[in-house]
Order: structure tokens, then C-alpha cells, then sequence
């Protein structure tokens, strides 16, 4: 009955609508209020535009500037610290690919923490691509398939974060980009990449839960597969049997409950 009644709004074109005006309430707090009401009035505080409304809502399902600001640099942050932890520093790598970048959210994050950084973005959606290309001038930004390959040469790059890519993605195509990530990647070259964990396991049907523990793996809605509502999860041990060729793990974090690191987290080294 759930599922007859979204298609129903889907129809007539309210569905995105009510999913805008719930999640601006449910996510509203004073300081969203006042941040939002200094970002749009100042403007944000790297200098660079902020994408539109619509835009930021596609990729963080919210409409707040604010948040889309303050997310992806809590997200580069934590990325930074679990490089740090490894006695990774950022600023030794000399290129970096934001691979599935939306509207650079968190690539924006990396230009002062880097010297002299070739940095690149490559994304699904050509229209986010496009935005980047006219606002993020310190970054070079290229749309790619939905499958591979990528139009970058071999080993062009030191490190590669996937975030939030692999949870739209089937076990097909997340092995062909394991496979296309290796051959970007230089020798001893990092990958940071999330994946939704044992910490987003609920509200599964009883057939789904089968699916899972038997196979390690269940994506819903694989037919519109690299899109937002097409969610994959998956567990660690899948993780390790089957994306981990010509890799290494380095490290690994699993989900917690902050809205911003509730996916598993894993850095690879290729080898």
C-alpha cells in the first residue's frame, strides 16, 4: 500500500516536493537557521558560489546551504584524520580524483589543506558536472558512464575517495570500478571508499535479510542503478572477498550514528 501511494505522487509530480518540505523540517535547528542565514547572505566561507537548491537537494536530500557546506567538510575532516592515523599526510599527494564529486561538496575542502594539488572531479550527472566546471576553478571536472572506464591515462593518480558511490552501485559495476580505480591509481596509491554497513541493516523484508546473509549483498531498486534511490549494502567480509584485488586494507571504520559517518569506511593501497 506504501509503495502504491508513492508511485501515485511520483505520478502527479508531488513526490520530490513532500520529500523537500519533510526533510527541511525534520532537519531544521537554530543552528541550521543561522548558519543558513549567514552563508546566503555572505556567502560561503571558502569564496566560491554555492551550487542551487536543487541541486545541493539531489545529492544531500536537503535544501540547506548551509549543511551542504558544513557535511562536506566534516566529511573531508574525518577523511583527513583516518589518513593522519596512517601516517598519511594530504598534503604529499600530488593528484586527486573525487570520483561520483556531485556539486563539490567536499572537494571544495581540499584546495588549503594542499600544495600545488592537481585536483579532478569526475561525476555520473553532466548537469553537476557542468556546475562544477563554472564555479570550481581550482579543479579539473569530467563526466563519466555509468560504467567504466574513466578518460584518465594510467596510474594518474595518488589518491581517489569514492564517497557515497558504491551505495548506488550493483556488485557488477562495483567490481569493474575496482578494477578501473586500480588502473588510475599509481603504485602505492590510496583509495578512500563507504559503503552502506551493518549500521544501515534495518526495516528489511524477511526476503531481503536472506539476500543479505546469504550473498553479503542486497541492492533494491538496481533498475535505476547509480541514481540516489538505488541503495546497496553490503558487509565487510564481501567487501574483502571480492573487491580487493591488487589491493591492500589499510584501514577500516565502521558506521556510526552521526548522520555524516553512518556508511563503513575503507582505505585501500594498491599494491
Amino acid at each position: 500500500m506504501k509503495n502504491k501511494f508513492k508511485k501515485l505522487l511520483r505520478t502527479i509530480g508531488l513526490l520530490d516536493l513532500i520529500r523537500i518540505v519533510y526533510h527541511s523540517l525534520q532537519s531544521f535547528s537554530p543552528r541550521v537557521f543561522l548558519d543558513e542565514y549567514s552563508y546566503r547572505r555572505k556567502g560561503l566561507p571558502d569564496g566560491y558560489p554555492a551550487p542551487p537548491l536543487r541541486l545541493i537537494f539531489l545529492i544531500i536530500g536537503l535544501p540547506w546551504v548551509s549543511v551542504y557546506y558544513y557535511s562536506g567538510k566534516e566529511i573531508f575532516d574525518d577523511m583527513k584524520a583516518l589518513l593522519g592515523k596512517n601516517k598519511i599526510d594530504i598534503r604529499s599527494f600530488n593528484s586527486i580524483l573525487d570520483f561520483g564529486c556531485g556539486c563539490g561538496r567536499i572537494i571544495r575542502h581540499f584546495l588549503p589543506h594542499s600544495n600545488a594539488v592537481h585536483l579532478h572531479g569526475s561525476d555520473y550527472n553532466p548537469e553537476l558536472i557542468r556546475w562544477c566546471s563554472a564555479n570550481l576553478p581550482f579543479a579539473k571536472f569530467h563526466a563519466n558512464t555509468l560504467a567504466p572506464p574513466l578518460s584518465y591515462e594510467n596510474s594518474m593518480f595518488d589518491f581517489l575517495y569514492a564517497r557515497s558511490v558504491f551505495t548506488h552501485l550493483s556488485v557488477e559495476l562495483q567490481k569493474k570500478w575496482t578494477a578501473e580505480f586500480h588502473r588510475v591509481l599509481r603504485k602505492g596509491g590510496y583509495i578512500y571508499l563507504t559503503t552502506h554497513g551493518e549500521s544501515t541493516f534495518s526495516k528489511f523484508t524477511p526476503a531481503e535479510k536472506a539476500v543479505l546473509e546469504h550473498e553479503g549483498i542486497l541492492t533494491l531498486n538496481q533498475n535505476i542503478e547509480g541514481d540516489n534511490k538505488c541503495a546497496t549494502y553490503q558487509t565487510k567480509k564481501f567487501l574483502e572477498d571480492n573487491l580487493l584485488s591488487g589491493f591492500e586494507l589499510v584501514d577500516y571504520m565502521p558506521g556510526g550514528k552521526n548522520a555524516n559517518q553512518k556508511q563503513d569506511v575503507y582505505l585501500l593501497r594498491k599494491i
